[in-house]
Parts: structure tokens; sequence; C-alpha cells
């Protein structure tokens, strides 16, 4: 698993996956500590919007965690219309206006990274990693180019029956097929992704395939138009304000704000940061796709520790993406599979790509004192 990395721009801005499904997963109370893996900083954000006690924040790369600081900020000193322009969904030329008046809140090293790349601050914060500019710059263009009616018309569907219908008979010839396996292959995954601290593990016989399937299936179940994650993908924005991921919901913002929650960013290896934890001590680890970044020794590394910092009874979700790591169906004693909620979330996950592991540290499970205090668990329409 990568360590302390030096820095580098970071990789993610913006959500690729559907935080509602960790939420389902986690069943967040009042009462939780939870171990959350930074990322683009989404679904960390997501997690306050049902006001635990605490949430650690952990990401191996400082510019990640930086990130996290930043849009917390802007939630908190930002008007939500305010927020929407600074981030780059609605237009603004007043953006690094906006972010100078936001340093006071986030420390010192967050705001010297951000003044080295003023560009990214102008441009939208949003949509400035490196992985989304793959799409804004690549992904985008060419797909319109080729694709520009057919996905039109994809995106005007008014139903999931005649979507899927466009999808199968206009889109998904030989033309799509060889774009996807060519975007998708092993090394155009490897060029976009790696750095010298991040590794791609890849389980699946061919990546092109399986993204053909999970597309698929993804516009089979859902409408294109209310996907935040496939509209940018294939548009390079968000359509509209119902049409976000989660945490920049309005709900979600003002449920941000009235959280307690105390955020902790730590810029660390996973394993080692979980290593220095107490024996059962945290409620919940949300850990996103890191079994795409580490080898099947490490992952089982990974889970001894979460059995043993977790609490009994404590809840674990992760992603799988390429690799396909499992809690091991023989380890029931010391974790319980989800395996029936796991298949809900791959059915309803609007970030297509993904697979779902869930599972509970066997032990029995102390009682709450509090209820989950009201948050924003809920799917925009």
């Amino acid at each position: 698993m990568p360590g302390n990395s030096a820095e580098k721009w970071i990789l993610y801005s913006t959500c690729d996956e559907d935080s509602l499904s960790e939420l389902r997963a986690l069943e967040i109370t009042a009462n939780d500590s939870i171990v959350s893996v930074t990322g683009s900083g989404c679904r960390t954000l997501s997690l306050l919007t049902m006001n635990p006690r605490s949430v650690v924040s952990v990401d191996y790369s400082p510019g990640q965690n930086y990130l996290l600081e930043l849009k917390l900020a802007a939630i908190h000193g930002l008007s939500y219309d305010d927020l929407l322009a600074f981030f780059g969904v609605d237009k603004s030329d007043r953006r690094w206006e906006t972010f100078e008046s936001l340093t006071p809140r986030i420390s010192a090293p967050a705001a010297a990274y951000f003044r080295r790349h003023p560009d990214a601050i102008r441009k939208g914060i949003l949509f400035s990693g490196r992985h989304e500019q793959f799409y804004v710059r690549l992904v985008v263009p060419t797909m319109h180019l080729l694709f520009g009616r057919k996905l039109r018309r994809l995106f005007a569907a008014p139903t999931i029956e005649e979507q899927h219908r466009i999808y199968r008979a206009e889109l998904a010839g030989k033309l799509w097929q060889w774009m996807i396996r060519q975007g998708f292959s092993e090394s155009s995954l490897r060029r976009i992704l790696n750095d010298d601290k991040y590794h791609i593990e890849i389980d699946v016989p061919s990546p092109g395939d399986y993204l053909l399937e999970r597309l698929d299936h993804t516009f089979s179940y859902h409408l294109a138009r209310k996907n935040h994650w496939v509209s940018f993908m294939l548009n390079g924005k968000y359509p509209d304000r119902t049409c976000l991921p989660h945490f920049l919901l309005r709900e979600s913002y003002e449920a941000i704000r009235r959280a307690t929650t105390v955020l902790t960013p730590v810029t660390d290896n996973l394993i080692e940061y979980l290593k220095r934890l107490p024996d059962k001590s945290v409620d919940k680890f949300s850990l996103s796709d890191v079994t795409s970044c580490i080898n099947k020794a490490e992952f089982n590394a990974l889970l001894e520790q979460v059995f043993r910092t977790g609490k009994p009874g404590a809840r674990l979700c992760y992603r799988n993406f390429l690799a396909k790591h499992s809690v091991p169906r023989d380890s029931e004693t010391r974790m319980v599979r989800d395996d029936a909620l796991a298949a809900e979330l791959d059915r309803d996950d609007l970030a297509f790509a993904y697979s779902f592991e869930v599972a509970t540290v066997a032990g029995k499970c102390e009682p709450m004192a509090v209820a989950a205090r009201p948050g924003a668990l809920h799917r925009a329409n």
C-alpha cells in the first residue's frame, strides 16, 4: 500500500462513487467513530451528513487531504450558490478571490499547496484532478466527436427501457466497444492513474470487457440523465443541481454545516495508521476502493487490522474495481459477510464500475445510547 508521498497534484477531485451506498451499508449513528479513506474527500463529507461523533480520513497523498480541508472550508464559509460557483459547477470569474477568503479556514500547508496551483482553482477545483482531466480533455471530446447525436438521445431518454434500447441499438456497436476496450485497457489505466506510490491491482481477465458489461448494467437500471457520475464521465459536467454528488446536494450541504462531527485528516499509509490505534476503537470503516492499490498480502494485513481495531458489531464497507479482494468466507467467526446487502448495492450503485463488500466484526454489538441524528440519506429525484 502506498506510503507518504512527495507533493504531486491531486489524482481525484470529484466523486466517482455513489456515497449513498456507503451510508446504506454502514448504518451510521451519532456515537460512531469512523475511519475513512479520503480520495476526493466527497465520500468522507457524505459521512458527515449523518453527524457521527468522529471521522478520521486517511490518505497517503497530502494533496487529497488538503482538498478535503478546502471542500469543508468552502461548505462552511460559502453560501450554496457561491459554493457551486467556486467548485466549478456554476460559472464564476472570482474563484481565486473566493479561495483567498477561505484560506483562514484551512491549514497553512493546504493554502500553500493550492497557491502553487492557481489555474486549478480558477478553472474550478472539482474538475481539476488528473483523473477528471482525463475525461474532460480526452474522453468527453472523443466520445462526442464520434457519438454526439447518439449520446444526446441517450441522455434525453424518458425511461430506462427507452434508454437501454438506444444504448443497445445505436451506441454499443463495434466502434464503441473498441473505444471502451482501448480507453480502459490495463496499459491505459496504468498511464492515467499510476505514480510511484500507486499501483493498480487487476484481477479481471479484461478491464475493457468488464467495463462494457458494467455499462450495459447501468443503462439497464439507472437513467443516465439522473446519474452524476455517468453525466460527468460522458459530458464533462453535471446537468443540474439535482444531479450532483451526494455531498453537494443542497440538503447534504445543510446537514454538513449542522454537523458537530470531529473530522481529522491523516496523511499516512492506511494499514500503518490502523496499527497505531487501540484494540476495539472503531465503529465503522468506509474504505472506498482501497483494493485497487493493494495486493492480496496487504489486503489480508488490512483485514487483520480492521478486525483488531473494530468494536464488536463494527461495520466494514469497501468497493472492488478491477481487483476482487473479498472477506474470506472461512472467517465468519471474525467478520460476518453481508452478501445480500452487497448484491443490492452492486445493483443500485450509480458508480457502475464497482462491486461491494460489506461485513460486520463478529461479537455482540454494544447497544447504542443515542440514535442517529437526522441526516441526508436519500436519492435526489
